[in-house]
């Protein structure tokens, strides 16, 4: 039953809008009065007085809190192949980086690209990038554009002019060569538009080099879902003219360090036509200006991470109520018990697991939650997007839950195995309980780049396609020590509403 991976592959379910409901941000304890715990017992002398177990109804909300992020990754290309620390790219040398994409990042999306900017350091303000859209890793078939070996994309980059200096001569003062190592800004401002060039011609008239006789760009497969970048500077000593500097005198085209975004959606750092600066996904500041006219990476690297992140939806899962005492779903450091809870973590499908703790010693109730808040039928939950259930307990009983963290390969979100206590001193919980949830790895297949891998539910094939993990303990994750992972509190909300009975 691959429900989920039916619903991303239709890409219905993702666009939900959040619910704009107050929520309890704390944790508190529910009406202790007697009168609600202590029950007479009609025709009963006070002798005879019983004292009832306390009982309540349950409201279980669980929201995806994500917050979207247009760039799915994003870096820093600076120090030269065998280099040892950051310089700009001289005839002959090269810089090279690594990046992880699957097809897509999220059903629907257009399919992932690559992004860079790099200085054409002979200039006030010309920098070489692909256009808008960025150069597609995969072709429309999800195949990689570079299946068969490394892949020539140089005819995919342009040469722009960042419309913020005035264009000199080449050679002329303000242009890069000729400053001061950290002098920046030093030209005349032109408060112009991201323009391409064309006829290898500036606004100034300077007779420009072909793009592939400065730059040439290099894409190769490294290993499923992971690709390097190689960008080599092919200028000689002769590629272009600087008549500021004197009749006949011609010299290289070094390049820059630069930033670069693997992303879905059109115009990570620059909209033709647009100015500069606050331009694009990554909406900088400074936009392109400081590599452009400088060949500094700092400022559009800070608000192109600003503007990077991992989009993760919340799959269906299952939720059930225990004794103390009951590991329901799963044991730390032990490995999976074989009862559903790998299907929830591979492929976010919960009805094996419910099916089983039916019938499981110490569980009072199993269900499954699918179906999102407003929605008509079973699915997955992107940001914004709510499910709910509810139920009665009483004092002693527990709740366990589980839904799959999507852009993993087996990772799935619960409270601790013993679960979360529904009672505290005879009163029953009710708020946000979001800090007892935990992100666990199911260690039943092995772990590829969150977001990118091929064997994750939205970009396989078929269910439980991946390998099997050399690890096959229940294990807990910390975000903290994965790149591109979010705290838990960032993906996922889980509160309770509580009256007693």
């Amino acid at each position: 039953m691959k429900t989920l991976f039916a619903t991303f592959v239709s890409g219905t379910v993702l666009l939900l809008t959040a619910c704009s409901d107050p929520e309890n941000d704390t944790l508190v304890i529910g009406d202790t009065t007697a009168e609600k715990i202590v029950t007479d017992v009609d025709g009963l002398s006070d002798d005879s007085e019983k004292k009832m177990v306390a009982q309540a109804d349950f409201t279980v909300t669980i929201e995806n809190v994500v917050t979207p992020k247009p760039i799915f990754q994003s870096g820093v290309f600076s120090v030269p192949v065998g280099g040892s620390g950051p310089t700009p790219l001289f005839p002959g040398d090269a810089y090279e980086f690594e990046i992880d994409a699957g097809p897509v990042v999220l059903p629907g999306d257009g399919g992932t690209r690559l992004s860079f900017v790099t200085m054409f350091v002979q200039s006030n303000d010309l920098f070489y990038a692909p256009g808008e859209e960025g150069i597609r890793l995969y072709n429309e078939d999800g195949s990689s554009i570079c299946a068969n070996g490394p892949v020539d994309v140089t005819d995919q980059i342009e040469l722009w002019d960042a419309g913020t200096e005035v264009n000199e001569s080449t050679g002329g003062p303000n242009q890069k060569p000729q400053q001061a190592a950290g002098d920046v800004d030093q030209g005349e401002n032109e408060y112009g538009v991201v323009t391409k060039i064309t006829n290898n011609s500036c606004t100034f008239g300077n007779v420009l080099p072909e793009n592939e006789e400065v730059i040439k760009v290099t894409i190769e497969n490294i290993g499923p879902a992971k690709f390097k970048v190689r960008i080599m500077n092919v200028s000689t000593g002769t590629t272009i003219s600087v008549p500021a500097q004197g009749e006949n005198v011609r010299a290289a085209v070094p390049l820059s360090p630069g930033v670069y975004a693997v992303h879905t959606a059109p115009a990570p750092f620059f909209v033709e036509g647009e100015a500069a600066s606050g331009a694009g996904l990554a909406a900088s500041s400074e936009g392109v200006e400081n590599i452009a006219e400088d060949g500094f990476p700092e400022a559009l690297l800070m608000d192109t991470q600003e503007a990077t992140g991992l989009i993760v939806p919340l799959s269906p899962g299952a939720w059930a109520t225990h004794d103390m005492n009951v590991n329901s779903f799963f044991q730390i450091d032990t490995p999976d018990f074989g009862e559903g809870l790998q299907a929830i973590a591979e492929d976010g499908v919960p009805m094996m697991l419910v099916d089983v703790l039916a019938d499981k010693e110490g569980i009072d109730i199993s269900e499954a939650f699918d179906t999102p808040l407003g929605a008509s039928g079973p699915g997955a939950i992107g940001p914004g997007g709510r499910y709910q259930f509810s139920f009665s307990a009483e004092e002693g009983d527990y709740l366990s839950l589980a839904t799959m963290f999507v852009q993993s390969n087996d990772w799935f979100y619960a409270f601790s195995s013993e679960g979360l206590s529904l009672f505290e001193n005879g009163a029953p919980i009710s708020g946000d309980v979001s800090e007892y949830i935990t992100l666990y790895d199911a260690g039943t297949e092995v772990d590829e780049y969150a977001g990118a891998g091929l064997f994750q539910v939205i970009r396989q094939s078929g269910a439980d396609s991946g390998a099997e993990d050399s690890n096959i303990n229940v294990r807990l994750i910390d975000p903290s020590e994965l790149g591109n992972i979010p705290d838990n509190i960032e993906v996922i909300k889980v509160s309770i509403e509580s009256s007693l009975k």
